[in-house]
Parts: structure tokens; sequence; C-alpha cells
């Protein structure tokens, strides 16, 4: 009875501390803004997708360097630097695996902010056709 009792006020004081976020409601972005929010966010990831490649490609190379260096079949006197070594070969693969989604979803963003530069207002000067109610016929020439 003691237990129950206790686990029911443990209970009801922690769904009582749960709080949730407050989400605002949603403000329509115009595509200049969304194509600088995905192109700045692509550019960012495409950075470090880069450097998270190089330097997991440097441990990489610095670790198998440091197992070959180490490695004695014959030796049963080990300084730890065939375990150094190995463990640097480890991390930098995991490191230099671990970027290739970065640079994937790095791609997605750009092709997003594209998307969205695509779909901008058309307009001749300063009229601007947004949400014009009229049939209208573009023509788009790509160099």
């Amino acid at each position: 009875m003691k237990r129950t009792f206790s686990t029911l006020l443990v209970l009801i004081f922690t769904f009582q501390m749960v709080q949730s976020q407050i989400t605002e409601p949603q403000t329509d972005q115009s595509t200049q803004n969304m194509y600088d929010f995905y192109s700045l966010k692509a550019k960012k990831q495409k950075t470090t997708g880069w450097i998270l490649l190089g330097t997991g490609l440097a441990a990489t190379v610095g670790g198998y360097a440091i197992m070959a260096n180490n490695f004695d079949l014959f030796d049963s006197d080990s300084d730890g630097g065939l375990a150094a070594g190995t463990g640097l070969f480890l991390v930098g693969s995991i490191v230099t695996i671990a970027s290739i989604p970065v640079l994937i979803v790095s791609g997605s963003n750009n092709r997003k902010a594209r998307a969205y530069l695509e779909t901008g207002t058309v307009g001749v000067g300063n009229i601007t056709s947004e949400n014009s109610k009229y049939v209208t016929v573009g023509l788009k020439v790509d160099f």
C-alpha cells in the first residue's frame, strides 16, 4: 500500500513538472527569406561536412601510420603505440563516415533553396503579380 501510494505521488509530481514547447503561429516567409535561410544552412552544413571528412581522413591515415610503425608480430613488449594507433584509426573512420550524411543533407538544403528561388514572384518592372487572379504565361531561358 505504501509502495503504491509513493509511486502515485511520484507520478503526480512528475507530470506537474512536465511542460511542452509553445509554438508560435507560422508566418508566411517571403521566397527570398526562405532562399537565404536554406542557402545559409546548406553552406554551413557543407563546410561542416568537409571539415569532418578532412579531419577523419587525416586521423585515419595518422592512426594507420602509427599502427604500421608499432606493429611487431614477435615482440611481446609494446609501449601502447599499437593501441593508440588503432584507437585513432577507428575514431578517424567513424568521423569520416559521419561526414557523409552531413554532406547529403547539405545538398538537400541547397536544392530546397533553389526551389524557393525558382518559385519567386513574376513581374515586369515594379509591378508584380504575386497573388494575381489572371492567367499568365511565363518564359524562362536558361544559359
